[in-house]
């Protein structure tokens, strides 16, 4: 089994912390024997990294430009993203499953998951309600429209704490079950994620 991270940050494209929590998280998985591919962005182009025995990074940039908003920026950079995990997809006769980070890579996994039937695993670390300075603009009604698009469709949602898990729930309309608290902190919390890649790709 191959497990695909999407983040749009990732060591050494580091706009916060995401991208040193992104790095740590997947060497952990990496250490329990799964293969790791992480597709993320990559300011200079094009470009794919064997960065250590079982982990490869793929590097996409937006074919266009200038871009006018953050949202036609993502998602070109989805396209990119959507393209490079069919090919990896359609390499190797082996079990994927997504894993996401917050919601730029929303529209490629929702795609990817539909026509692939590939199990998705979203984490959240933040929603536009509390990063916004203008919740009910345009442009962050549109990410949160995304946020919720990403609710619904993902199979699990997975969040650090209980505070994030109530905020999960006071802004998204999630009216079902696959919320996951998943502390990556904790001891055992490879073991934790990989049980449950492998129960969703056992589907």
């Amino acid at each position: 089994m191959r497990a695909i991270i999407l983040a749009w940050e990732y060591p050494p494209r580091i706009i916060g912390d995401l991208a040193w929590q992104v790095q740590a998280q997947v060497e952990r998985l990496r250490g329990k024997g799964l293969r790791m591919e992480v597709v993320t962005i990559g300011d200079w182009g094009y470009y794919v990294e064997e960065r250590a025995p079982g982990l490869r990074i793929t590097w996409v940039a937006n074919p266009v430009s200038p871009q006018s908003t953050i949202i036609t920026w993502i998602m070109g950079i989805n396209a990119e993203v959507a393209r490079v995990v069919a090919d990896i997809f359609h390499s190797e006769p082996e079990s994927l499953i997504i894993h996401s980070y917050d919601w730029h890579f929303t529209p490629a996994a929702s795609a990817l998951k539909k026509a692939l039937n590939i199990p998705w695993i979203a984490s959240i670390y933040s929603l536009e309600q509390q990063r916004s300075l203008n919740p009910n603009s345009p442009l962050s009604s549109c990410i949160r429209t995304i946020e919720w698009q990403m609710s619904r469709e993902c199979d699990v949602i997975l969040v650090n704490n209980e505070w994030m898990l109530s905020e999960l729930r006071r802004n998204l309309p999630l009216e079902r079950e696959g919320v996951r608290v998943l502390d990556p902190s904790s001891a055992g919390w490879e073991e934790e994620v990989l049980r449950l890649y492998q129960s969703l790709v056992a589907r």
